[in-house]
């Protein structure tokens, strides 16, 4: 029963590696490689689209590989040729001037200490007299406006009216 028993492993390997070498022939012998030529099913193509297969069987006798350009090549004459050919785009106009933004004058709180509320730089500011905020010193505050220096300059936020 050993001796039976060692000799059908080798056997069902070389079953297996007949099998595959088979399969792998098969298979080359359809693509048509190695030599072999395997007659290739022709696609039946829909009537729609017979011009559209005609044209892409069609050959261009003037085309030629040296009318290409290298897709490696980096500026060669034929291409500063082309560039110089081309007309040069408009000039861009100047940039804008932007003028800076303000802050806005949001509330004005009027009592014994009065505050005031003011937007800048998508930030609310709350400010009293005397204090600072960014780059504003806080002047003075009154029941309609609140005037700030920055540097030099003054300005004068005015409060507005309900509506506006």
């Amino acid at each position: 029963m050993n001796r039976a028993g060692g000799w059908v492993s080798p056997l069902v390997a070389l079953l297996v590696l007949a099998v595959v070498i088979a399969q792998t022939l098969g298979a080359l012998q359809v693509t048509g490689a190695f030599g072999w030529h395997a007659s290739v099913p022709r696609a039946r193509v829909a009537p729609a689209y017979l011009s559209l297969e005609r044209a892409i069987d069609r050959r261009d006798p003037s085309f030629t590989l040296a009318n290409l350009r290298d897709p490696f090549g980096y500026g060669h004459a034929d291409i500063d040729r082309a560039a110089a050919a081309r007309p040069t785009p408009p000039k861009s106009r100047p940039a804008p001037v932007v003028v800076p933004a303000l802050p806005v004058l949001t509330a004005i709180v009027w009592d014994n200490d009065p505050r005031a509320l003011v937007r800048w730089q998508q930030r609310e500011w709350t400010v009293r007299e005397g204090g600072l905020f960014d780059e504003f010193q806080v002047v003075s505050i009154t029941r309609d406006q609140v005037t700030l220096r920055r540097g030099d300059e003054t300005l004068v936020l005015n409060r507005r009216n309900p509506g506006e």
